[in-house]
């Protein structure tokens, strides 16, 4: 089975991954507002997270873009 929230880096590796994240949308905040809004209202909240992972469909749907329908 697939586990579509594992990405395989360590606790530290997933906190450095976290804090470029977050500098990366500070400055689209700054630059564009409009952009930083869109992507901060598709981001999974931790709600979404579990609905997911509680979820009886277990297999994720994936596109012709090899990208994951959640929802």
């Amino acid at each position: 089975m697939i586990n579509i929230f594992e990405n395989n880096l360590t606790s530290k590796q997933q906190e450095v991954m976290d804090k470029a994240y977050e500098a990366l949308m500070s400055e689209v905040h700054i630059i564009n507002y409009e952009l930083y809004q869109r992507l901060r209202e598709n981001e999974l909240s931790l709600s979404d997270v579990y609905k997911l992972r509680n979820s009886k469909n277990k297999q994720p749907i994936i596109n012709e873009d090899e990208q994951y329908h959640l929802f």
